[in-house]
């Protein structure tokens, strides 16, 4: 399937309308779609993206999970944390963790796009599942 990241915006969009950007998971989908709009529009690089999408992953796990948004965890523990808390099952925290994965890349080379959309869709699409 081809990523349509206008279709992925609109709809970005369209659900912070109907349910906020208050909660948790509001804030996070509001960085997802600038995150996703920079990348389409060629203003974020690979290296952008994977921090922004690593950086909303964390700031919704510490609100999930009841932390200091000052708080110093990495994205390792507060998924270790999510998991053991039931709040994210072992596949989704699987599917996250290739995030890390890909940001480690970094210092070798980019990523390819394939792989920057594909971590943004799951990212969202983990997020949406959780918002209520």
């Amino acid at each position: 399937m081809a990523f349509d990241s206008q279709t992925l915006f609109a709809n970005l969009a369209e659900r912070e309308r109907v349910h906020g950007h208050h909660s948790a998971e509001g804030q996070a989908i509001r960085m997802l779609g600038r995150a996703l709009d920079g990348w389409s529009s060629a203003n974020l690089g690979a290296a952008d993206v994977l921090d922004l999408c690593s950086q909303v992953v964390e700031d919704w796990l510490k609100r999930r999970l009841n932390r200091s948004p000052w708080s110093v965890h990495s994205l390792a523990e507060l998924l270790r944390a999510a998991e053991a808390a039931e709040f994210l099952s072992s596949s989704e925290v699987g599917r996250l963790q290739s995030l890390a994965e890909l940001r480690a890349q970094l210092p070798s080379g980019a990523p390819a796009q394939a792989d920057i959309e594909d971590i943004m869709a799951t990212v969202i699409d983990i997020v949406e599942q959780h918002w209520s």
